[in-house]
Formats: C-alpha cells, sequence, structure tokens
C-alpha cells in the first residue's frame, strides 16, 4: 500500500480561466471551470509524485507554493480543497 499525502489547494478565476494551484507543492493547473482545473491538479500532482518515488525523492522536496498563494487560500478563492496523493 502506497503512503498518501495530504495537499490543500486553493482554486481562484484568472481572467476566463480558473487556476488550481497546491499549497504544500510548487504545482498549479488550468481549466475552463473550477472542477476542470482542480481535477487537472489531482493528475498532475500524482504524475510528479509518482516520478520523485521513481526519482527516490518525497514530492513534497519541489518545495510549497509562493506565500501569495498561502494568503489566496484563507482569503478570495473559489474554492477550497485537499487531496491525498500516492
Amino acid at each position: 500500500m502506497m503512503d498518501k499525502t495530504a495537499i490543500r489547494l486553493v482554486v481562484f478565476k484568472d481572467g476566463d480561466h480558473y487556476i488550481a494551484q497546491a499549497l504544500e507543492v510548487d504545482i498549479a493547473a488550468q481549466g475552463d471551470t473550477p472542477e476542470e482545473a482542480s481535477r487537472r491538479l489531482g493528475i498532475a500532482l500524482n504524475a510528479e509524485a509518482r516520478d520523485a518515488k521513481a526519482e527516490g525523492r518525497n514530492l513534497l522536496d519541489l518545495g510549497p507554493a509562493p506565500e501569495t498563494v498561502r494568503v489566496l487560500y484563507e482569503d478570495r478563492v473559489v474554492s477550497r480543497e485537499q487531496k491525498m496523493v500516492a
């Protein structure tokens, strides 16, 4: 069984698109809807986690999102979520 890591994410509108940004790692994805952006971020997070594991690293080695993104999590967001990634 794989260990899972909880990753918080924030989704916000940027022009005509939505951006989903992870907080614990600096990875983001874009979509036409909040749901699409969140789904795409989940895919990106899982791909990065697989690559990190294959290279003997931890996903969290990528480092956190910038402070400005973490402020969005507390402030003006479309949605807040948490995803479990392998």
